[in-house]
C-alpha cells in the first residue's frame, strides 16, 4: 500500500509539474537566460553579428558583419553599422524616427527608409528575446511539446493583439529541462523559417545567442535548405548603477 501511495504521489507531482502555462514557461526561460531584473537594469547593449546567406545550392549569396547597439531609457536609441562593397552603412533610431546613411550621406528615399525601418526592428526584436516576451499586448500560448534531438521541448506561440493576417508568427521552442530557447519557428508572408540556437554566449550576466542556423521549411514542415548562419560575439552590457 505504501508503494502504491508513493507511485500515485509521484504521478500526481509529475502531472502538476507538466501543467505549466505558456506564461510560466516563458518566465522560467527568462530566468534561465539571466533573469528579468538584470534585463531591466540594462542601460546599453552592444555586440557584433556575422551573417552568411546561402542559396539553395549551398553557395554563399552574401556575408556581412554588423555592429549593433541599443540604449535603453525613457526612449530607445539604436544603431546598426556595417560595410558593403567598400561603403560604410548606418541605420539609426533616435527614439522617434529611423534614418539611414551611406558614407555619411543621408538617404532620403522613402522605400529605402522603409527597408531600413524593417531591418532595424527585426534585429531589435531578436536582440530582446526572450526578455520582453511578457507584454500586456502579447498572449503566450502553450500549443504542445516536441522532441528536438532527443530533448523534450515546449512549444509556445506568441500572439500580439495588433497582429494582422500579414504579421510574422513566432513560435518559441524551449528546452523542458534547462528552459533555454533552443529554436524558433517563424511564419512569414512568403516562407516559413526554422531557426536553431546552437550555442549561447555567457560572457555577461545575461545569456544571449552565440551561433544560430536558419532553415527554410516546405509546406510539410520539413527542412529544405540552410538559408542563413549567424554568429554573435563581443557582447557588452552596461547596467544602471543606481
Amino acid at each position: 500500500m505504501r508503494l502504491g501511495f508513493f507511485v500515485l504521489l509521484s504521478l500526481a507531482l509529475l502531472s502538476c509539474k507538466e501543467k505549466l502555462t505558456g506564461l510560466q514557461i516563458i518566465e522560467k526561460s527568462i530566468e534561465a537566460h539571466g533573469g528579468i531584473e538584470s534585463w531591466r537594469k540594462i542601460k546599453q547593449l552592444s555586440f557584433d553579428k556575422e551573417t552568411t546567406l546561402f542559396n539553395e545550392d549551398s553557395s554563399v549569396e552574401l556575408r556581412t558583419e554588423q555592429f549593433q547597439l541599443f540604449q535603453f531609457g525613457t526612449k530607445l536609441f539604436g544603431k546598426i553599422e556595417w560595410q558593403n562593397n567598400g561603403n560604410n552603412i548606418s541605420i539609426m533610431y533616435d527614439g522617434e524616427k529611423i534614418s539611414k546613411s551611406i558614407n555619411d550621406s543621408v538617404v532620403d528615399s522613402k522605400s529605402e527608409l522603409e527597408k531600413a525601418s524593417n531591418a532595424f526592428w527585426a534585429v531589435y526584436y531578436v536582440a530582446c528575446k526572450p526578455f520582453d516576451l511578457i507584454d500586456e499586448n502579447a498572449d503566450l500560448l502553450l500549443v504542445g511539446e516536441t522532441d528536438l534531438e532527443g530533448k523534450r521541448c515546449y512549444v509556445v506561440d506568441v500572439l500580439y493583439k495588433n497582429d494582422t493576417a500579414e504579421s510574422d508568427r513566432w513560435s518559441y521552442i524551449i528546452d523542458a529541462e534547462t528552459f533555454k530557447v533552443v529554436a524558433n519557428k517563424v511564419v512569414l508572408k512568403d516562407h516559413t523559417s526554422w531557426v536553431e540556437n546552437l550555442t549561447f554566449d555567457t560572457s555577461t550576466p545575461l545569456i544571449f545567442n552565440a551561433h544560430r542556423k536558419s532553415y527554410r521549411l516546405n509546406e510539410a514542415g520539413e527542412k529544405t535548405y540552410l538559408r542563413a548562419e549567424y554568429f554573435y560575439k563581443n557582447f557588452k552590457v552596461e547596467h544602471i548603477t543606481q
